[in-house]
């Protein structure tokens, strides 16, 4: 590969800390790699170089990459901020893999450290939120008392910590943030620990630094402080992880923290078109927290279309109908992709591909639609009602809505029936029964889109759902909006029978893809979020449900929000080597997305 002129002096960069601004598909694997080659013919030993990336997967890469350019074998290290100091952790203070705590048994811990300040935590519905916020803190390289929580009271997470730490000691157990914290204190407590490693290496080179948080800015730095040979590449306008504790502010300290930091942009693009290239900088300049950038493309221009649609089902089968298309074109599925906020905006996607059978693969884990509690309720109305009764399926609908039966009525009574005679000398609650009764006879006779809104709006399933979006602090329409696309995926059955048949097979096919996701990408469309779409590239990507309170997010409510809600949107528009299709829906009169505006979109609508 030939280098481009500020490729070529990025690669030639020796000596004092630089960073390197890389946007979107400008080469910056192959700077880093043939940098590491030119240190090597520089007379720089090898084992004195190390290589940080953020993925394991990542690092892997781009060792390969770097041994087929290399004409030796070389030791250079080659690893991720958790690989790095976790081996220094074990040398130093004999750790050993086995201590490390993850998976269930750490959550076990940390509901432990959770029920030691407060009994009342008997489930696991606050474990995440604790979680995260431990996580947050523990990344920001500050000591508690100058820690502001995000969400927690500080009162709280202090006793919290205190806890979750007595209890990693008593088990003599670290989790994945010790192995960065530890590591700090440790250099900071002991210089001669710290000195022997700054002489271990001489030359650092840190990949995607925009994804680096506090902790990791002040380990490496310390690390590298004897040379001060670090050499930084990353691009602030694609940085996404702040969810994670990412801090994109770190580019511009490394500019104050070293004062002689030679600055060099990569100002070509090889991937996105022209036209695209154009587009995403429009919108990504609306951002004021960032390095300002002038960037070429060297593809021409592309296809750019922004569609808006009436409701989920008609952009659904659009976006179907238009990759069908493709492939009639010679496309190849595995060039395809669909990109969205939350897995709940690819419910009508999924649901569309299934129907026509085209191959896909998730990336990430989607809940499955079709277990949710509203549609097994729809479909235990519809297996009482076609005879299918059982004692579990009364149990689970009796009451929803309320009509204050009691179980023992099922378990003695066992049938709709029987309940009839438990309850004989019970005259409201035999007029219970006897209407639920009634209702069942009336939907085993519709058809399924008519008996969901007969279980809806006549038997008062509705006022359920309010009771329960009360109970579970979540907005009703939530559910709702569960019940509407049940009703537009079963719209083309005839019977309860044939929805019933047609819900099994849609669950089965989304937990297949759920346990197999990614195993077998050929040939298939992939399916993935903005968030875990970054680094990847395919010929056509299609981002839908573009709208206000999708993306950005109606949690984005402050100006740094929504700054990186539109760096999500700018990552997703330069995933693409082709073609691009934005899309939005009208449904329930939400607002297209504001980025879409910022685009200048005008001359790119549908007709």
């Amino acid at each position: 590969m030939e280098l481009n002129d500020s490729q070529l002096k990025a690669v030639m960069k020796k000596e004092g800390p630089c960073m390197v601004l890389a946007g979107p598909g400008s080469g910056k694997t192959a700077v880093l790699t043939r940098r590491v080659i030119e240190l090597i013919k520089s007379g720089v030993p090898a084992e004195e170089i190390l290589v940080i990336t953020f993925t394991k997967a990542a690092a892997i890469e781009m060792k390969e990459r770097f041994d087929r350019l290399s004409d030796d074998i070389y030791p250079v290290t080659f690893g991720t901020f958790h690989s790095l100091f976790w081996g220094i952790l074990k040398k130093e203070m004999n750790y050993k893999t086995s201590d490390i705590l993850m998976g269930s048994y750490r959550n076990k811990i940390l509901l432990d450290a959770m029920r030691l300040i407060d009994k009342r935590f008997d489930d696991n519905s606050m474990l995440g939120i604790y979680s995260a916020e431990l996580s947050a803190f523990y990344n920001s390289a500050k000591g508690i008392l100058d820690y502001e929580p995000k969400i927690i009271e500080k009162d709280d997470l202090i006793q919290f910590l205190k806890a979750y730490e007595s209890l990693k000691r008593k088990y003599h157990v670290v989790d994945f943030d010790d192995m960065l914290t530890k590591t700090y204190r440790l250099f900071k407590k002991k210089p001669d620990v710290l000195a022997r490693w700054q002489k271990r290496f001489s030359y650092f080179l840190v990949d995607e630094m925009q994804d680096m948080n506090d902790i990791q800015f002040e380990l490496i730095c310390m690390l590298s402080k004897r040379t001060n040979n670090i050499f930084c590449v990353g691009d602030d306008d694609q940085s996404i992880y702040g969810f994670r504790g990412a801090n994109p502010g770190l580019m511009q300290k490394f500019l104050s923290t070293y004062e002689n930091t030679e600055t060099i942009l990569l100002n070509y693009n090889y991937r996105n078109p022209k036209n695209i290239v154009e587009s995403s900088s429009k919108l990504i300049a609306k951002n004021l927290c960032r390095f300002e950038k002038s960037i070429n493309s060297t593809a021409p221009e592309g296809g750019l279309r922004i569609n808006g649609y009436e409701d989920d089902y008609a952009e659904a089968k659009d976006i179907v109908d238009t990759i069908k298309s493709l492939r009639k074109s010679g496309t190849d599925y595995g060039q395809i992709a669909i990109l969205y906020r939350n897995h709940t905006d690819a419910r009508y996607i999924v649901d569309r591909l299934i129907n026509e059978k085209l191959p896909f693969y998730l990336k990430e884990q989607m809940p499955n639609i079709y277990t949710h509690f509203v549609i097994n309720d729809i479909e235990n109305y519809f297996q009482i009602a076609i005879g299918n009764s059982t004692q579990a399926r009364i149990l689970s609908v009796m009451n929803r809505p309320n009509r204050y039966l009691h179980r023992r009525a099922v378990e003695c009574g066992k049938t709709l029936d029987g309940m009839l005679r438990f309850y004989s000398n019970t005259p409201s609650n035999f007029m219970q029964v006897e209407s639920l009764i009634n209702d069942i006879r009336l939907i085993s006779k519709m058809s399924p889109l008519a008996a969901i809104n007969y279980i809806k709006n006549v038997m008062g399933y509705k006022s359920f759902l309010q009771e329960e979006a009360v109970k579970n602090q979540v907005s009703v329409n939530e559910y709702v909006d569960v019940l509407d696309f049940l009703g537009g995926v079963l719209s083309d059955c005839k019977t309860l029978k044939q929805s019933i048949d047609k819900l099994n097979i849609l669950k089965l096919k989304v937990d297949y893809e759920n346990k197999n996701r990614g195993a077998d990408k050929a040939g298939k469309i992939g399916l993935y979020t903005l968030h875990s779409s970054k680094g990847l590239e395919f010929e056509n990507v299609f981002i839908i449900s573009a709208n206000e309170g999708i993306i950005p997010t109606n949690k984005a409510v402050s100006k740094e929000d929504i700054e990186g809600e539109r760096r999500l949107f700018y990552v997703g528009m330069t995933r693409t080597k082709k073609n691009l299709y934005l899309s939005y829906t009208n449904k329930k009169n939400r607002d297209k997305s504001r980025f879409l505006t910022e685009l200048d979109y005008s001359s790119m609508l549908s007709p």
